[in-house]
């Protein structure tokens, strides 16, 4: 009897992964999370980015709050069989939202990654520097328990979402700008001070982005990225100016997260996925979207393009070492004091682009 229920055990944890999943959003804060941070995270359905996420298919029924301790594995977990574990399957098949501190949290610091150094009082990012005060992070990633070695293959991807910080104040900074609709980028929750300097340091900014529609065509709007000190510098060496402003808002398509691959990445959530995005870089004069464009339609690979009565370049999304294939293109156009890049289809870039022209948005 004892070797029929372990071949039982067996047969469950190959099942499709669907049979067992509900592709739900779990809301995760610790049992020993200070009572403002619970507070904070019972509010999260009210966020901005909830539409999209919805819309897009990638959350499928309505968010659950829970402890953050219940996905942890037991001690006895073996390598190469977490499959069978219900803590496990939960995490890995449902989309995750964390929030707390990770000295509080011990699921948010098996996930927390290698993207932002993080400790009381103190951050240091790449991109923004060394910062001691409050301060919030939001991150958007790939789950960690879907992407591991213990799940061979699966029919969707399900995302991870980081709202943390160096304080209690700084996780309350960040639900909140994540309600707002900031999807990754660092929160000032105070004054702050910038420990060492260097030619990459970067004041977090809060300003939100221009206005675009919630939706276009069949895409949602999810929200915006915050740049950090590295895309300033690439404009700075491409344009000889650098922007005084760069925003970078997210659009997700019908069934983005349907397999998981290449694609899905490049469309998703994370900081660096430039897909179905449109990447607004606001200069102090006219004169720098013109230079960044002169040498834009100057480079290998671009085309002369007008769409909507603009004239512009485009440029085919590229392919490396991890990405075979181009899966788009992306156009740059000069408009007023901004340089706009849509990496959504034409459509949808015309009306994009005509929501941003000149004469809107206190543009002259």
């Amino acid at each position: 009897m004892k070797k029929l229920w372990l071949l039982i055990l067996v047969l469950i944890g190959t099942l499709p992964s669907a049979v067992c999943a509900e592709r739900g959003v779990l809301i995760c804060v610790s049992r020993e999370a200070d009572p403002r941070i619970k507070a904070a995270a019972k509010t999260l359905n009210e966020a901005e980015p909830y539409r999209a996420l919805t819309g897009s298919g990638t959350f499928q029924s309505a968010p659950e709050l829970i402890d953050s301790e219940s996905l942890l594995l037991p001690p006895n977990a073996r390598d190469g069989m977490h499959l069978q574990l219900p803590e496990f399957r939960k995490a890995a098949f449902n989309s995750l939202i964390l929030v707390g501190l990770p000295e509080q949290d011990p699921l948010l610091k098996k996930c927390w990654g290698h993207q932002i150094g993080l400790q009381p009082g103190a951050l240091d990012v790449l991109g923004y520097g060394s910062w001691k005060g409050d301060f919030g992070t939001v991150e958007c990633d790939w789950n960690p328990f879907l992407y591991s070695r213990e799940v061979k293959n699966n029919a969707y991807t399900t995302v991870l979402i980081k709202l943390s910080g160096t304080s209690v104040a700084g996780v309350l900074a960040a639900v909140k700008a994540f309600q707002s609709g900031l999807l990754n980028g660092i929160v000032p929750a105070g004054k702050g001070e910038l420990a060492a300097t260097s030619i990459l340091d970067l004041k977090p900014d809060l300003t939100p982005p221009p206005a675009l529609p919630e939706k276009l065509g069949a895409f949602f709007r999810a929200g915006w990225t915050q740049p950090s000190a590295m895309e300033y510098r690439a404009y700075q060496e491409l344009a000889g100016m650098a922007p005084e402003r760069v925003w970078r808002v997210k659009y997700l398509a019908p069934g983005v997260n349907d397999d998981v691959s290449a694609k899905a990445w490049v469309n998703g959530l994370h900081r660096l996925a430039y897909g179905n995005a449109v990447t607004i870089a606001e200069f102090r004069d006219e004169a720098g979207p013109v230079a960044a464009l002169t040498e834009l339609a100057a480079r290998r690979g671009a085309r002369k393009e007008t769409l909507a009565g603009n004239s512009g370049i485009v440029f085919d999304q590229p392919r490396d070492e991890a990405l075979s294939e181009s899966y788009g293109q992306v156009r740059y156009f000069a408009a007023g004091r901004r340089l706009v890049a849509v990496s959504l289809p034409a459509e949808e870039c015309a009306t994009a682009l005509e929501s941003l022209g000149p004469g809107k948005n206190g543009e002259k």
